[in-house]
Parts: structure tokens; sequence; C-alpha cells
């Protein structure tokens, strides 16, 4: 079946953990026929959560697409993480669709992954309907629910269902524009008459629905008070552009489990949800000319724009990139232009995705989603379009990652297949930092929290078959001076034939933190030749890699060459480097030279309750408490806290907060480090040199 852009509906399923998105998306996939039966997370055999690691963990790593049909309508649901660690993959989603179901339950409603995703949403404009999931829980207070919800979202949700029971049991829903009861049995739902009981309580919600609807629009608002009653096709009209505009944001209760509630919620994203022609201001630039704006029309009659929004990689398969057109058209066997990379591409097979099952189809049109293989160098983020109307637009920006680890093969013949399996992983997953540290010469791997480093070395070991061992990376240490001093260096050596000469007086004193280094030449009289100044300070330079300390390279210090002298035939340029590194070894003794440590700015979210707690593990870290900030039930923390104390932080936090605290950090500055630790780390640095 072919699809017009207005009638295509793309939305993300987000939440945190445990809320029951791919539990839902394999309800809206059974509901509409797709599968015979509902898979179950447990058991692993869900169409999202495909993945060999996610089948192990329980929970979704990667976003997954899966298409479907509904009332003439196609919609491509994409199911996203809700792991703290992996949370930040849903903003590369949300830039592709155009409505989002947030996904929650009474038992999931504390996490800071939802308010993460709830400010995503707001910062992209996107609109949106929450789904309260897991209604037939026993004991629960809707209105409380709702109520935190609001709170934790910041949200003024609009009740469109209210739970339908049967004495103590929910069988279905009850629909509060149509005032009708939806009961749901073996994947077929009938309509019934609401109970006379709830009556009162149905029609309240109807009336502030209509309150709701009739802010949206002048008219409407002017009829609802001459009147007090919107007719359906007004309700529905004004409930439509208050969803898109975000001025309304539905509400729905059910079970996805127990597939209650799914018929409503797929009638409510196919009639009230946006198409994509939503998306009327996107925008891009020109190649080569970032100030020159080209705005992109949402119509597959307008020239070929599209954009890779997610790389995964299938071990039998190779690079997956999935893509959406935002305009013109993208056929298999066409060849397009990379605009991010400068380059032709070759389209093969294009796919329309259910998980991991794949379906080709001749074209993608504006406004659709699907996948493709075996791309030359397409990366995540990238923008295809025509070579004769180039444009790029703008990428999701890489959050700072937060833990790191070092690795290296178990053994020596494995260092170029974890290279290759290294420069893979980080290609298809933007929240992985991949480097070789140039002090330690220690491969660094950096991520978004322990969980999310675990999983990626469980793939390095069992995808690409290399054993590696961990260590933590090392700290990158400083050091520097704390007083002025004067030192000569001088160099003479003379074994027969041509000697060498070299002398050269130094002053050294300490810059300001952050300064890095600073050279002064203050020679008169041609005492140094001015053609081996440049040598002398080659020479500092090369002495302060390794300080006198614990060979931590030093910093902070302005050097000046004020004396010397040199000898017409022996001075060379290796004579003056030689004499000026001597200089400075011994004007950084008498300058009282102290060790610096890295200091990282924390930025801390968690619950209120865990406020104490959470400060007073920071303490414990030497961190210093900057500023609390409040944020409706969470609290905000700002800490300055060394890097050297950091170590396994994302676990702890995951600890003292049940799971609900987040954190992100970035280098501030270094500072002095307390006598009795540089002490420690110096003798630590002489045992291993010896060693």
């Amino acid at each position: 079946m072919s699809y017009s852009t207005e009638n295509i509906r793309n939305l993300v399923l987000a939440g945190q953990q445990g809320s029951g998105k791919t539990t839902l998306a394999e309800a809206i996939l059974y509901h509409t026929k797709v599968i015979s039966k509902p898979g179950n997370v447990r058991e692993g055999n869900t169409i999202c959560d495909y993945d060999r690691l996610e089948k192990e963990r329980g929970f979704t790593i990667n976003p997954s697409l899966a298409y479907t049909n509904w009332k003439e309508k196609k919609i491509n649901l994409i199911d996203t993480p809700g792991f703290g660690d992996l949370i930040e993959k849903v903003r590369f989603v949300i830039r592709v669709v155009e409505s989002a179901v947030i996904v929650t339950s009474p038992d999931t409603l504390s996490g800071s992954e939802i308010q993460r995703i709830s400010r995503y949403l707001a910062e992209e404009k996107l609109p949106c309907l929450v789904f309260l999931n897991k209604v037939e829980s026993d004991g629960v207070d809707l209105s409380t629910v709702i109520e935190g919800i609001e709170k934790q979202l910041k949200l003024k949700l609009v009740a469109l269902s209210y739970p339908f029971f049967e004495g103590k049991e929910v069988v279905g829903v009850i629909d509060v524009i149509k005032t009708k009861g939806r009961i749901s049995s073996q994947g077929k739902v009938k309509e019934v008459d609401i109970p006379q009981q709830l009556e009162d309580e149905v029609a309240q919600l109807r009336e502030k629905l209509m309150e709701a609807v009739a802010e949206v629009d002048d008219a409407l608002i002017e009829k609802y008070l001459d009147e007090g009653e919107l007719s359906s096709e007004e309700l529905k009209q004004g409930l439509k552009e208050g969803i898109a505009k975000r001025e309304v944001v539905p509400l729905l209760v059910g079970s996805a489990s127990r597939d209650i509630g799914v018929d409503m919620l797929l009638d409510i994203i196919s009639e009230f949800f946006p198409s994509p022609t939503w998306r009327k201001d996107l925008k891009g630039s020109v190649p080569g000319e970032e100030n020159k704006e080209v705005e992109v029309k949402i119509d597959s009659q307008q020239p070929l724009c599209a954009q890779v929004f997610l790389t995964l990689f299938e071990p039998h398969l190779g690079e997956v990139s999935f893509i959406k057109v935002f305009s013109g058209s993208l056929s298999s066997g066409s060849s397009i232009y990379n605009a991010t990379k400068g380059g032709e591409e070759k389209i093969g097979q294009i796919y329309l995705m259910r998980g991991n099952r794949r379906e080709e189809t001749p074209e993608l049109i504006a406004g659709d989603i699907g996948a493709l293989t075996k791309l030359k160098s397409a990366e995540t983020g990238d923008t295809f379009c025509s070579r004769t109307n180039p444009l790029i637009l703008s990428s999701v920006e890489i959050p700072e990652t937060n833990t790191s680890i070092a690795l290296k093969p178990k053994e020596e013949k494995d260092e170029q297949r974890l290279s290759v399996a290294l420069s893979r992983l980080a290609k298809v997953d933007p929240l992985l930092k991949v480097e070789v540290d140039k002090e330690s010469g220690q491969t660094i791997l950096s991520g978004m929290g322990e969980v999310h480093l675990e999983l990626i070395i469980n793939r390095i070991k069992n995808d690409f078959n290399v054993e590696v061992e961990t260590e933590q990376p090392e700290i990158p240490y400083r050091e520097t001076i704390t007083a002025q001093a004067e030192a000569q260096g001088k160099y003479k050596r003379q074994s027969g034939g041509r000697g060498q000469y070299g002398d050269v007086w130094l002053r050294i004193r300490p810059l300001p933190r952050g300064e890095g280094f600073k050279f002064v030449d203050e020679i008169k009289g041609g005492v140094v030749p001015a053609r081996f100044i440049p040598s002398v300070e080659k020479g500092v330079k090369e002495a302060m890699k390794k300080g006198n300390l614990a060979n931590y390279p030093m910093v902070d210090m302005e050097v000046t060459l004020f004396d010397g002298s040199y000898h017409p035939v022996d001075s060379s340029d290796i004579a003056f480097q030689i004499a000026a590194s001597m200089g400075l070894r011994k004007a950084v003794d008498a300058a009282s030279p102290i060790l610096l440590e890295p200091i990282m700015e924390l930025e801390v979210e968690v619950p209120s309750e865990c406020l104490g707690d959470v400060n007073g593990d920071l303490s414990s870290r030497r961190g210093r408490i900057l500023e609390v900030n409040p944020l409706g039930g969470r609290e905000k923390i700002k800490a300055h806290v060394p890097l050297a104390e950091l170590r396994n932080y994302s676990t702890t936090l995951r600890s003292i907060t049940q799971g609900r605290g987040a954190f992100t950090q970035r280098f501030s500055h270094y500072e002095r480090i307390p006598d009795e630790i540089a002490q420690k780390i110096i003798e630590e640095r002489k045992a291993k040199k010896e060693g």
C-alpha cells in the first residue's frame, strides 16, 4: 500500500526503563495484526528488542524502528532506550519524528530519565501525549499519579481516557471524547455504555477537555463561553490544533501487557497527531557557506533532502543506516550526494523495518523513514541531497562523556583487531569516544556510565572475538612551581675534534593557573646569539614534558633567558637545547614545585530526599558544593570534584538514588593536590619507574 506524506505518522516511544515501551510497541504491532502473538521482554522474543545484548539484559539498548498501518495511515514507531546511560540516544530520534508518546507507569514516575526526555521534547517543541501504562496495578490512585506526572514533566495534562473497571479488574478504558466504554478482549474491542456511577466523573473530564480545547482558538473559546458546549467536530479540530501546538497534552491510560487502551492510542495517533508537514520551519545551511540558510519544504515534489539519524552494526549485514526523507524522494538504484562528506553514494536496496526484519521498498517519499545498507562513508548526522541543491541539516550536539576506562588486548596479536572493533563501535554509537592518551599511551574508552562501557566491552568480546583487559585511565596530573628561581645550565663536551658548548641563565616564575607557558628573551649584547634563542626555548619545552617531582608535564610558568655564553666553534643548536633543559631542571628544584590535579565541574540531578546522601558522598570525594537549585521534587547540585575521586561515580550515584539520579561532568581547572596525597602519588610513580 502506498501512502502520501499527509498519511504518515512518525512517533517515538520514550520513557524510562521499566515503563513498558517495548511491551507497548509489541501491543501496537499485535493490535494492527503485524504479529499474531505479542512477544515478552523477559522471554527475549519481542520485535524491537532483537539484539543479543537486549535479550540478555532485558532492556532496550538501541532505538528500533517498526512500521505498521492503522485506518489508512502508515505509522513509523521508534522504540527507544530508557536506561540512564543510554537515554541520550532518544535525542537523535526526536529530530526526525513529529510526535512522541511518553510512556510511564505508577512505578516509574520518579526517575531523572523521564524529566530529561520531557525537556528534550520541549526543546524540539514536539507534540506529545502521555500513555499511563500498567493501570491494572493494585492500589493505583489515578488522581495522585496524574498529579505526579504533571509535577515531574511540568505538563498540563488533559485526560482523554479513564480506566473501565468491572469490579476491581480493569477490562478497558472509557473514551472521554465519545463518552463510551471500550472493552478489550483477545485483540478485539467492544464499545459499551459507561456505568452510571462513572457518568459524573467522565462528564467532569469532558468539561476539562472542552475548556482546554477552547483555549486553543479565539472563535472556539467565544462559542464555549456563550453556549457552554462545543460540537463533536469543533472538539476534534481544536484537539488536533492544540496537540500540534503543544497547548494540549493528552493523557491516555491503558495496559500494554493486556492490550487495554491500545486501540484508542492508535486512533488518537492516526486522527490527531500531525503528519511530517508539521515541520514547517526545517532549515539547513549551504556546504562551505554555513551562514547561508536554506529552507526545506516537506514535499515529495521538492529536491531531495534526507538525513541519517541512526547507524547500527549487524554482525551478518554490516552497518545499517536509518534515514528520514524530509523532502523529495529516495529511490533504489539512484545516486545521491552526501553533502556532509562531499561525495556520491550509490543507493542499493531500501528497507522498511520491523526490528531486524527487513522489507524491500522501491522508494521512500518525503516524511517517510527507512533503512539503507552498504553505504560507503555515511555516518549518523550526514545529510543526503542532490548535487545541484546541496544543503546540510544540523545534527544533534553530542553530550560530554562522563565515565572512562582503559583497554588493551589480552594478546598482542589482537591489537589491530581491537582497533578495528573500537572504530566500528564508535562509528555506530555517537555517545562513545575512543582516543589514545599521548602521555600514558593507554587506549581510553569513554561513555555515559559504567553500564554503557560494560555493554561495549561485551560487544568487543562476543561480536569481534577480542579478549580485552581493563584498567583505570591514568589521571593527567600536572606539575608547576610556586616561587621564583634562577639557575645556570651549562653543557660542555670535548671528545676530540669539534666539541659541544652551550651556556644559559634562566629565571622562572609561576603564572596564574591556566596560563600555560611563556618564554621571554632578555638577552643583551649577543651573549647568546639570536640563532640559538629558538633552541633554548625548544630545550625548555622539552624539559617541561617531564617534571622533577613525578615526571608529569609542567605548566603555568614563565621562563626568561637573561644571560649566557657561547663558543664561536663548538656552540650548536643541540648544545643549547641540552643546556636549557639542564638549567630549567635546576631552577625548578629551587622554585618549590608542586603537583596539580584536574578538577571536574559536576552537575548532578537527584530526588530531593536523596540530596543529603549525595552531598555527603561528594564531600567524601573531596568535592566542593557550589550551589543547589530546586527542580520541583528534585535538586540540581553543582560541584567541583577532583577527577581522581570520580571513579565508579556512575554506579555509586545509581545506588544512592535507586537509579533516579543523573550527572554530567566537564573539565573545569587544575588545583594543587593536598601534600599528603601528592606525596603518595610521587612515591607510587617512583616505585612504578623502578619496577
